[in-house]
């Protein structure tokens, strides 16, 4: 006999959501809830494997009103509201549904139970098997149809069947609808007969078997249970009428039409789009096939080849292209895919032109990818399409080509640790390993292209990444290239000086505390400052900067300490710690990461640039280390003000956009705002205030954290905070809008719609919600001046070379643009830089960068 396994969905869907709700919410990197539909799959796929089922069918609720609303105005009047983050899994449960091609089914006027007890009646030469944790169903239970009942969250099952049912209530599956009708139904507002339970019904049922058999001996009933039975006689037979499950439908669905078509592709898309990782890495093995194309080795490169869109991949053993050695390099398109091994390669013409093409190549890593092929002695045009880009322009979470691989479900027949080894225990790699990882994996690479192409276009990101990300690879990858001249003798000096100091500090330190001790060990501090020295201690004993700079006041070795960790920090992380990365050439080549950070600012890594502090003089020091190329000097050029700027232009708040056209410094002006005076009233106090009134709005500062960095109380942040919003409503209402969109879609945009999505923003902790707020305002500002300086970076690089200056671009700090400028070419490189970054966007506010020259980066600064 065949089977047929017929889903109450709505009942398996609400049963995964609340038995996977508490803990950390399932959402996708965008925000989108997927802990039912996890649950639900989860479940489908161990009903599907205990029952192996010939054909599968999942019945719906329509959502609209039923015979049954119809017949009782308060059938399911009950119900609470459904939780915001179940309604939008149920399109996402269908969505899977038809990935997997199991049918489903639903239809106005009737409800999922209807629709399986009129397939299971219009079936009865076939094993039915119902999937619920509805009770409601086992009345359906005969000899051809059991249910499978689903009990403790979504992993036990319970089969009932005519003998379990005996068993367990001790009624027949007929009396189910009964047994309703005298206790009622809590959970869909069917009323039964009041005062009545199930223990009660039972009894009445094993002595009068049917609803209509009690009020036809009624008489017989006595006392308190009469009386209840007498007057809610309509009641009882309303709910036996609300209970019965209809089962004379005309649902258009036969047996072939509920069988599983195989769709192997559209289901693995289906858990790579919604990040379920652990079942797309199991599909992965499945489509083995899809991507797993012949390869070959050639020689050389066959025309014919290189005349369609491909993709090319530099098979390389390392991430860090200073130490990587290059093998060679797969190209594959649609019908092909063949490996050429590096010595070919160079000797192989045909090859070297496809590279050198104008936006022709597809890679993963653009700047990587430029780096070996200059390191071989290979020319390489520009590229058309980042992977490695695109997919972080997607999702956020994939910094790195492991995350890609799990997040499209790549399959590996070996791993990459297998065929060159673990980092720190490099290994020689046999070349048919070699091969068989990187034409296994570029095939996949190249089958991802044109989803993410069309994805990119559907979140409107396309411009960002052709005009933006993908230039500007050529960019960074020129300046890692040429690296920046680093002092190591003043390095040493600075090194001495900040010892010294560092070890002056030190025995003032012991001498405060009375003894000598690990300054660097929080255990031994907290000993000292709230054992040895008695201060007030938190319940963590905590040794932070931020816990010891409340305590500054408290005890004279606070502020000690605090130098203490600043010298101690310029000696280890900058004065040793850059030391360690000046090349042989002289200069460090610091590393710059286009998918390390969520609001699209470039990082600098392997040393961090970034980082080099500029709040104090003797942290600016530390510039003094970077010097310009003989015959040069550096010129450094920074933005005045422009995330202000763009909050101006974004927000257009008309009184700050016309501060800025007109000059008028904008501190001041908010200081004029805030305090109600006119501007030669404005001191500097005044002034130093506004400014960070001004720059925390930007960053979505409470009235709280401006009390703190203020030294006022909260009342008054308060009130700073009021009158800026007052004089500058367009803002408030630019950030009340903001954060609206972000608790609608998850995601902020800047103006060239980057996306940073924002999981904190609707989060049930109010402090996450809280951080999610702040993170939405400023994101978009930020992210914006972000792609700003990329823009501008793109077009000085692409002028410089138009001019064909010997000058070079070096470094990219944020708002601040380095380079090592030639004497000669001052004056054009001032002009080229200037205007470069001035007119890299059209605002509604001047965009304003001066550029300033020194022979060191101290001095340009």
């Amino acid at each position: 006999m065949k089977k047929l396994m017929l889903i109450d969905g709505n009942s398996m869907l609400f049963r995964a959501y609340y038995a996977t709700l508490y803990g950390r919410m399932m959402k996708t990197s965008n925000g989108i809830p997927t802990n039912a539909v996890y649950g639900f799959i989860t479940m489908i796929n161990k009903a599907l494997s205990l029952i192996e089922p010939d054909a599968v069918m999942v019945a719906w609720d329509s959502g609209k009103p039923t015979f049954r609303h119809e017949s009782y105005d308060a059938y399911k009047g009950t119900r609470k509201q459904l939780d915001q983050e179940l309604i939008v899994q149920f399109p996402i449960a269908r969505e899977y549904l038809d990935a997997c091609g199991i049918a489903r089914y639903e239809c106005d006027g009737i409800e999922a139970d209807d629709i399986i007890g009129s397939i299971s009646k219009q079936h009865p030469d076939v094993q039915i098997h119902i999937l619920s944790s509805d009770r409601d169903l086992l009345q359906l239970i005969d000899d051809t149809t059991d249910v499978y009942l689903m009990k403790k969250g979504i992993s036990e099952l319970e089969v009932m069947d005519k003998a379990k049912l005996k068993e367990t209530l001790g009624i027949l599956p007929s009396q189910i609808i009964d047994l309703k009708a005298l206790m009622g139904d809590t959970a869909d507002n069917i009323p039964g007969v009041k005062g009545i339970g199930e223990k009660t019904a039972l009894k009445l049922l094993d002595t009068y078997e049917t609803v209509d058999n009690v009020y036809a001996h009624i008489e017989e009933i006595k006392g308190k249970l009469k009386e209840k039975l007498e007057n809610d006689k309509e009641n009882a037979f309303m709910s036996k009428f609300l209970a019965t499950i209809r089962c004379d439908a005309q649902i258009p669905l036969s047996l072939e039409d509920m069988k599983i078509s195989e769709k192997e592709e559209s289901l693995h898309d289906f858990f790579v789009k919604y990040e379920m990782n652990t079942f797309a890495k199991q599909t992965a093995k499945k489509e083995e096939k899809k991507a797993k194309r012949e390869y070959r080795v050639v020689q050389k490169i066959d025309e014919s080849l290189c005349q369609k869109p491909g993709f090319v991949y530099a098979d390389y053993d390392n991430e860090n292209y200073y130490d990587a050695q290059l093998y060679g390099f797969v190209l594959c398109n649609k019908e092909d895919c063949v490996y050429i091994k590096l010595d070919d390669a160079k000797k192989d013409e045909t090859f070297k032109a496809y590279l050198n093409q104008k936006d022709a190549l597809m890679v993963y890593d653009a700047k990587n990818f430029y780096h070996a092929c200059h390191k071989n002695g290979l020319k390489c045009g520009d590229v058309v399409f980042d992977l490695m880009i695109a997919a972080f322009l997607l999702d956020g979470t994939i910094s790195d080509y492991d995350k890609l691989k799990e997040k499209y479900g790549f399959y590996e027949t070996l791993s990459k640790d297998e065929v060159y080894g673990k980092k720190g225990k490099p290994k020689l790699p046999s070349f048919e390993e070699q091969i068989e990882y990187a034409c296994t994996q570029t095939m996949q690479m190249y089958d991802l292209v044109e989803d993410i192409t069309k994805q990119l276009e559907e979140a409107s990101m396309k411009q960002l990444f052709e005009e933006i990300e993908v230039p500007l690879t050529r960019v960074l990858y020129a300046m890692e290239k040429e690296g920046v001249v680093t002092s190591l003798s003043t390095l040493d000096e600075i090194a001495k000086e900040t010892n010294r100091k560092i070890e002056d500090l030190a025995k003032q330190i012991y001498d405060l505390a009375g003894m000598e001790f690990n300054i660097n060990s929080p255990k031994q501090l907290a000993g000292v400052l709230y054992d040895e020295l008695g201060l007030k201690a938190g319940k963590k004993r905590s040794t932070a900067a931020d816990v010891l700079e409340k305590l500054i006041h408290v005890h004279p070795i606070i502020p000690l300490l605090l130098e203490h960790r600043k010298y101690q920090k310029i000696y280890s992380t900058y004065a040793v710690g850059l030391s360690r990365h000046v090349l042989s050439d002289g200069k460090i080549h610091t590393i710059f990461n286009q998918i390390q950070t969520q609001t699209g600012r470039l990082s600098s890594s392997e040393p961090n640039l970034q980082n080099i502090s500029v709040r104090d003089e003797e942290g600016k020091e530390i510039r003094k280390a970077f010097v310009a190329s003989e015959h040069h000097v550096l010129m450094s050029a920074d933005y005045s003000q422009i995330e202000l700027r763009m909050l101006a232009h974004m927000a257009d708040e008309k009184q700050m956009i016309d501060a800025f056209n007109h000059n008028i410094d904008i501190h001041t002006k908010t200081a004029m705002q805030i305090f109600d005076v006119e501007q030669e009233n404005v001191d500097a106090n005044m002034r130093r205030s506004a400014k960070t009134v001004n720059f925390g709005i930007v960053y979505g500062q409470s009235d709280f954290g401006l009390s703190e960095q203020l030294g006022i109380t909260r009342k008054e942040a308060h009130d700073f905070i009021e009158k800026y919003f007052i004089s500058y409503p367009n803002i408030k209402t630019f950030m009340d809008q903001t954060i609206a969109f972000c608790e609608e879609h998850g995601y902020v945009e800047t103006l060239f719609h980057r996306r940073r999505y924002i999981k904190e923003i609707n989060d049930k902790n109010y402090m996450m919600r809280e951080f999610g707020k702040r993170a939405a305002m400023n994101a978009p500002i930020q992210g914006s001046a972000a792609d700003l300086i990329k823009l501008a970076m793109i077009q000085i690089y692409k002028k410089m070379q138009e001019e064909n200056v010997t000058s070079r671009m070096i470094l990219q700090i944020h708002d601040e643009l380095i380079f090592d400028v030639c004497e000669e070419e001052i004056d054009i490189m001032k002009k080229i830089v200037e205007e470069g970054m001035q007119n890299a966007m059209k605002l509604k506010v001047p965009l304003v960068a001066e550029a300033a020259i020194g022979k060191t980066w101290y001095d340009a600064k």
